[in-house]
């Protein structure tokens, strides 16, 4: 199951305090206790919910924020539920994905789904998902999140296109160009085809002279190197050598190359046996900048999943 990380304004992340999270509820005797114990008013509307990454349900008044209510960490669903009680004990009246700070697919019904058998709620509380559904999607162009209205899959900021089968679309690791039209670009295109856990990536190298394109295969692993050589670059001016002791394409970055700016290397020592340089005249905070790209990958595509 999906693991959702937190994708809201960042003040309002670093405003949780640890331990101040929801309630945890994990038996029916929690969950009785739980609702029993709130006043009519907070009853009579949803409450705020996650379903952490134990699988366990976490209730807080409507109002809180969901990242508050997980205690700042990623969750399996996220979004508002309603109860009513009934002869029989409490029963669901309502379930929604609404969460703009995970911005959880429909499909994490399913942990909500287990979660709720586990504190008593099934049959037929779980027969048809959620009860209003909400897509969402991020901007490839602006990195604005939108709540797809009628299948409408076009930004509401920028009007760009929105991606239709995923709700990020492809992302940027790495975007080393100038203003000379050098560039050689790493792209997450999605979930790989033939790998658990892995993403399906691109090498693009784009100059007035010479073009190309190689498939790439990343996980958790090899995106956390990559991240150690951009701290290695920023902290102790190491050149980057990324992937060069594996199988398939290789990426190196010289800071300082030949002609006195940085040149980035790609090797396909697998397929076509050929090397690549391009030297490419960086903006002073590339290194800053493609932290922040590798953050937004992990967090987007989660390669753990």
């Amino acid at each position: 199951m999906t693991t959702y990380a937190y994708v809201g304004p960042e003040d309002i992340r670093k405003a949780v305090r640890p331990g101040g999270g929801g309630a945890r509820i994990r038996t029916p005797d929690e969950l009785d206790a739980f609702l029993s114990a709130r006043p009519a008013d907070e009853l009579a509307e949803p409450f705020t919910f996650v379903v952490d990454a134990s699988m366990t349900l976490r209730l807080a008044p409507r109002r809180s924020e969901h990242v508050a209510c997980a205690d700042g960490k990623p969750v399996r669903a996220a979004g508002e539920l309603g109860f009513a009680r009934t002869s029989s004990g409490w029963t669901l009246a309502y379930a929604s994905n609404q969460s703009t700070g995970y911005c959880p697919d429909p499909e994490s019904w399913r942990s909500l789904a287990a979660a709720l058998t586990r504190v008593g709620i099934g049959g037929d509380a779980h027969t048809g998902g959620y009860t209003h559904p909400i897509t969402y999607r991020r901007c490839p162009s602006c990195a604005e999140w939108n709540s797809v209205q009628d299948a409408h899959f076009v930004c509401a900021l920028c009007d760009a296109d929105l991606p239709a089968d995923h709700r990020t679309g492809p992302t940027d690791l790495a975007l080393l160009a100038d203003e000379e039209g050098n560039s050689v670009r790493i792209t997450v295109l999605g979930r790989h085809p033939r790998m658990v856990a892995g993403l399906a990536a691109e090498i693009v190298v784009e100059t007035p002279f010479v073009s190309g394109r190689l498939e790439l295969s990343l996980w958790r692993r090899r995106l956390e190197t990559w991240g150690h050589a951009l701290d290695a670059a920023l902290h102790r001016g190491e050149d980057i050598a990324w992937m060069t002791v594996e199988r398939g394409p290789s990426i190196s970055i010289r800071l300082t190359g030949e002609r006195d700016c940085p040149e980035v290397i790609v090797e396909d020592v697998t397929i076509s046996m050929a090397t690549v340089c391009v030297p490419v005249d960086l903006p002073g905070n590339w290194i800053d900048s493609h932290q922040q790209k590798l953050r937004d990958v992990l967090t987007l595509w989660n390669p753990e999943d």
